[in-house]
């Protein structure tokens, strides 16, 4: 295996319902936040993080994001992207078997509408040593608002994941970040059908293999998916510039 992890898988296939008033019929990663795109935000925290190997999965408006990538101040970044394309909803899971053939033997996944305040080297690191197909980065509920747990956390190990549970002995979300062996994938693959199917699935069968190991974050992230959420961003993100 590789001692680190050189690329990350951003899902955008969403429509971004909550925020069109926003939006106003583009994809949320196109919203602006003082004056650039939370795409382009994005990619450069990305960057920072030392990760140049991008795939982005789209599937709402797909075409608004290509052309984005093409203007000057996204090329500046310097950064290797490659487009994964949905020609209808796939879900979490979809997307990235839709997005094999890009894929590194280990990648990063995150979401197109999240803000993470993790250091990815420390969680690649912590995935290389465990020797584990998949790593989850969590945060506890407590740190965030309008969330409901769905991890339960025992020792340090993910022992269940069950997405809008009210069981209090769950304590932990998940993040934002997570990392694959692109191997676990090729059972799917082998007999895929382009069909809508969430991560879930894969997550709950690496829970019950012993392959899934947890990471911990004490910051709290941040996401563009409300018209609240997008406020509280810009003001972190003026703070950050």
């Amino acid at each position: 295996m590789k001692k680190k992890i050189k690329q990350i898988l951003i899902l955008n296939g969403g429509t971004g319902t909550r925020v069109k008033s926003i939006s106003k019929g583009r994809p949320k990663c196109l919203i602006k936040i003082c004056n650039k795109t939370f795409l382009y935000l994005q990619l450069g925290e990305i960057k920072r993080q030392g990760i140049k190997d991008i795939v982005i999965s789209c599937g709402y408006k797909s075409q608004m994001i290509i052309d984005e990538i093409k203007k000057k101040y996204i090329k500046d970044l310097n950064l290797n992207i490659k487009i994964s394309t949905e020609k209808k909803k796939l879900g979490t899971g979809g997307a990235i078997l839709n997005a094999y053939k890009y894929l590194d033997d280990c990648f990063f996944v995150t979401y197109g509408d999240s803000w993470l305040n993790v250091n990815y080297k420390e969680v690649g690191k912590k995935f290389i040593n465990s020797k584990k197909s998949s790593i989850m980065t969590l945060i506890n509920v407590s740190s965030v608002k309008n969330h409901r747990p769905n991890i339960l956390l025992k020792n340090d190990k993910i022992v269940s994941y069950k997405k809008n549970n009210n069981d209090k002995s769950f304590k932990y979300i998940d993040y934002g970040l997570i990392a694959f062996k692109k191997n676990i994938f090729l059972n799917f693959k082998k007999n895929f059908v382009l069909k809508k199917f969430d991560l879930k699935k894969i997550i709950k069968g690496l829970i019950k293999k012993n392959e899934l190991v947890g990471h911990v974050v004490k910051k709290k992230f941040y996401t563009i998916g409300t018209p609240e959420d997008i406020f509280q961003f810009k003001k972190i993100i003026k703070k950050v510039k």
